[in-house]
């Protein structure tokens, strides 16, 4: 399917992700390189919503940014597990929390210039905390919980800076509106 030529590709990096550095030939016969992270590579992405219409974010510092990002629970599909499994495992890991109904919103390519991974994201309802978050060590985050119009509000100002985190929450729009019988004002950008 590919319209390039693999004429050499080496692994220059195997922990803690994996890349690759690939030589190409075009249609047009131009050598080029590609460096990336080849898949097949999934992660997972939960909006956590609670009976009261809040949502479950994480706090996260990310130090290529330099900055604390609002975030939804989010982490890699291990071997063996499918993406609702891994964003429940992610849930109750970073949040300490569980959720009754996960509702699959369309996956994408967050990078495909430079990844191949694929994030499939969810809304989950019924969201309640149960545990203390069990967060991996280096990950420096807190749990914030928020109205869900404050994060729309958040989201429209852009304010939220993690584009998987803005993504998810725009595919979630119409779940959200439908399950909570609101109108399309009730989110809509810029609303008060």
């Amino acid at each position: 399917m590919s319209p390039f030529e693999s004429l050499e590709i080496e692994e220059i990096l195997s922990h803690p992700v994996r890349l690759v550095r690939e030589r190409l030939r075009t249609r047009s016969g131009e050598e080029l390189v590609y460096i990336y992270r080849p898949g097949p590579v999934a992660a997972a992405f939960v909006l956590p919503v609670t009976e009261e219409g809040t949502a479950f974010f994480v706090r996260q510092y990310r130090h290529p940014t330099g900055k604390y990002l609002l975030e939804v629970p989010a982490g890699k599909v291990d071997p063996g597990e499918t993406p609702q499994e891994a964003a429940a495992r992610e849930l109750l890991e970073e949040v300490g929390a569980r959720a009754r109904d996960f509702v699959p919103l369309p996956p994408f390519h967050p990078q495909p210039s430079f990844t191949a991974v694929v994030f499939h994201p969810f809304v989950a309802f019924g969201a309640e905390r149960v545990a203390e978050p069990n967060r991996e060590a280096g990950e420096e985050m807190e749990t914030v919980e928020l109205p869900l119009l404050e994060a729309y509000r958040l989201l429209h100002r852009g304010e939220i800076l993690d584009a998987s985190t803005a993504l998810t929450l725009f595919y979630a729009r119409p779940v959200l509106l439908s399950r909570f019988g609101l109108d399309e004002k009730s989110l809509a950008p810029y609303s008060e």
